[in-house]
């Protein structure tokens, strides 16, 4: 398996590569995420954010074959009267196709989110996951990570 940086060309394999993700989320939560109509559905998206360079983008892939990617975000802000200044990398997004799951791809997307995050000085690591991704955050806690926040909603 390889992981190499995700290059401007690769919109359009991001946008396949988070469809079975996105179509989880839109499962559970319509009101918010919307069903993806085509493979293509976030080219776009994929495109601005490989022009931020705030945002770093991985690829796995084996034998020619992409098996998913991990997004991440150098975020820094400033000291408050609340908190003290932060700088963190954020895994804004992770995928692994199914059907290359249990075969090390999401945990080699995770060292290389740990050896950006090196390069980069920074100490922390952080991710968040919806409540009904139980597969997610057994994989999350297996590679080390640990609950440090909960969020609550109420529709009215």
């Amino acid at each position: 398996m390889n992981i190499r940086p995700a290059l401007s060309t690769d919109s359009a394999q991001l946008s396949s590569l988070c469809v079975h993700v996105q179509s989880l989320h839109a499962a559970h939560h319509p009101d918010i995420f919307k069903t993806p109509q085509s493979e293509a559905f976030a080219i776009t998206f994929f495109e601005g954010m490989l022009a931020d360079p705030t945002i770093s983008i991985f690829i796995a892939e084996a034998d020619g074959q992409a098996l998913g990617y991990i997004l991440c975000k150098l975020v820094e802000r400033d000291e408050t009267p609340f908190t003290f200044a932060m700088r963190y990398l954020l895994i804004d997004q992770i995928s692994v196709r199914p059907g290359a799951r249990q075969q090390g791809v999401g945990r080699a997307l995770m060292k290389q989110a740990e050896l950006l995050a090196r390069e980069l000085a920074v100490q922390k690591i952080q991710l968040d996951s919806w409540d009904f991704n139980m597969n997610a955050h057994a994989f999350f806690e297996h590679v080390g990570f640990q609950k440090f926040n909960f969020r609550f909603w109420r529709h009215l």
